[in-house]
């Protein structure tokens, strides 16, 4: 676990059209592309991170994910070395518990879950909420027309200061997302590769996660949703005590 942690949420091309009409309503929109990846208000979702460097699987891991409104998220690592290890987020708050460890660690959004993945891009991070947008234009991604969202963080505690989004325009869902330094590097690029239906909504099935900078830039993380599971989930597990005794 410690190499996950230690070791291990997009790039902006061609020309930008003219701002959006008066009246575009791009907030709503963010709104519809959190809807996809944050679906239920309560929920427990099977995945998988799956580090891929050289064309070669370097590593993986098996988590659930308990997620409840209010910024409330549990991962719990399941089988392996690290399986029984939970990462806690409560707000902008994180700790790692380890089985056996007398006190949770505090960890940052930022700290790596796997490769280029990081623990925030599972838990916390909402488009609508933490960002405030304005519309540039329009580009292909892969072949899709997309529109170009330029996202701007409402908080300077933020991870990362601006992201730039790419919308499919005929299905209004995430494509493309550049995350960027305060420092105005490109720093991550993210993929939407894949999604599913259930229970009658779209929901994220896959991303591809790049880091551009350093050593990792020629590797991909790739995140897989695997199962959705609306459930009524008990409020004291988003404790540190309470996850423990999950």
């Amino acid at each position: 676990m410690r190499a996950l942690v230690c070791a291990a949420t997009f790039l902006l091309t061609g020309t930008l059209s003219a701002p959006a009409a008066p009246g575009t309503d791009v907030g709503r929109w963010l709104a519809d592309v959190d809807a996809v990846r944050l679906a239920f208000p309560e929920a427990i979702i099977a995945a998988r991170a799956t580090h891929v460097a050289g064309g070669a699987i370097a590593g993986s891991a098996d988590f659930d994910v308990y997620r409840k409104a209010g910024g409330r998220v549990l991962l719990v690592f399941r089988g392996g070395k690290n399986g029984g290890r939970k990462v806690l987020t409560v707000g902008e708050k994180m700790w790692l518990i380890v089985p056996g460890a007398r006190n949770p660690v505090p960890i940052s959004a930022n700290q790596r879950l796997l490769g280029g993945a990081s623990f925030g891009d599972v838990a916390r991070l909402s488009f609508a909420q933490d960002f405030t947008p304005i519309l540039r234009g329009t580009e292909s991604v892969e072949g899709r027309p997309c529109h170009v969202v330029e996202l701007t963080a409402k908080s300077a505690r933020a991870p990362y200061p601006r992201v730039t989004l790419w919308l499919d325009q005929a299905e209004r869902l995430p494509r493309q997302a550049l995350f960027y330094l305060p420092s105005g590097k490109a720093v991550r690029r993210v993929n939407f590769t894949r999604f599913l239906t259930t229970l009658g909504k779209r929901v994220v099935g896959e991303m591809e996660i790049r880091e551009l900078l350093g050593r990792e830039s020629s590797a991909v993380t790739r995140l897989e949703y695997r199962d959705y599971r609306p459930a009524k989930i008990d409020d004291k597990i988003f404790t540190p005590e309470g996850a423990r005794g999950l």
